[in-house]
C-alpha cells in the first residue's frame, strides 16, 4: 500500500504550473496550492515546493519537475 506523499505550492510561485499538476496523474501524490507559504524571499527567487514537508527548489520549473519526479520515485521505493 502506498503512503501519502504531499506537495505544497504557493499559488504566487512559478512552480504552480500545469506541469506540477500533471504529477498527480502520474504518481500517487496530492498537491495543495496555498495562498502563501511564508517563504516570500525564496518564492521571489526561484520555483520551489514543499515535498513531504521538505523544501525542494531549483533554478527553473523544468529542473524542479525533474527533481520532483526523482524525489517521488525515491519516496515510493521506500513505501
Amino acid at each position: 500500500m502506498f503512503g501519502i506523499h504531499l506537495i505544497e505550492v504557493c499559488d504566487a510561485n512559478e512552480a504552480a504550473s500545469p506541469a506540477l499538476y500533471q504529477l498527480e496523474e502520474k504518481y500517487p501524490v496530492t498537491i495543495i496550492e496555498n495562498a502563501c507559504m511564508t517563504q516570500c524571499e525564496l518564492c521571489a527567487m526561484s520555483p520551489y515546493v514543499f515535498f513531504n514537508g521538505e523544501i525542494v527548489t531549483e533554478d527553473n520549473v523544468e529542473a524542479l519537475m525533474m527533481r520532483l519526479e526523482k524525489e517521488i520515485q525515491q519516496a515510493l521505493a521506500l513505501d
